[in-house]
């Protein structure tokens, strides 16, 4: 009876340590699927988290790229810009010095038919000897018209000198003008 007492003994025994062998490897078994649950649920989290950090470091290159042209187009439009404010400057100079040829063409121009018209008058008074009162009289009269008619033309020149000036002087301000827009944008 022993034996089998024993034996049954035993089989309990044995029949519970099994048991709790059992419970002991169903908790370790439902352990290990959490924590293989838990790792892959952190996995998932973490390749989220590097995805976007990925993502952000690419839109920051994408922004430093954009930045890079940006900076480049500027600095390409501060060489055309300093380009434009010379040549501006450039045609503004030759604008001043081709108005100050100008008027000292004028001037000699007008120096010249002055002297002229001198050379003339005194021309007229040497060559001309009277007869008589009325041939005088009648000489004075065709040279004072002779005189007026001069004086006219060249009062009429002087007005088309006037207007022709009027004239380039507003070309030449509105070149500048013009220029100065190109220079501001």
């Amino acid at each position: 009876l022993t034996e089998e007492t024993l034996t049954e003994g035993s089989r309990l025994k044995m029949s519970k340590e099994a048991n709790v062998l059992q419970a002991e490897a169903a908790a370790k078994m439902n352990q290990l699927r959490l924590d293989h649950h838990q790792t892959t649920e952190e996995r998932t989290m973490l390749q989220t988290k590097l995805e976007e950090e990925q993502k952000a470091r690419l839109d920051m290159e994408n922004d430093r790229e954009d930045l890079r042209r940006k900076l480049a187009a500027m600095e390409e439009q501060l060489v055309i810009g300093g380009e434009i404010a010379n040549n501006a400057a450039k045609h503004e100079a030759a604008l001043r010095l081709a108005n100050q040829e100008l008027i000292a063409k004028r001037e000699a121009e007008l120096a010249l038919t002055r002297k002229l018209n001198e050379h003339e008058e005194e021309k007229f008074n040497l060559e001309e000897k009277y007869s008589s009162l009325t041939d005088e009289v009648a000489s004075k009269t065709k040279k004072l018209k002779k005189l007026y008619h001069k004086y006219q033309q060249a009062k009429a020149e002087i007005k088309d000198l006037e207007h022709e000036f009027l004239v380039e002087k507003n070309e030449m301000f509105d070149t500048i003008r013009e220029l100065t827009k190109q220079l501001k944008l």
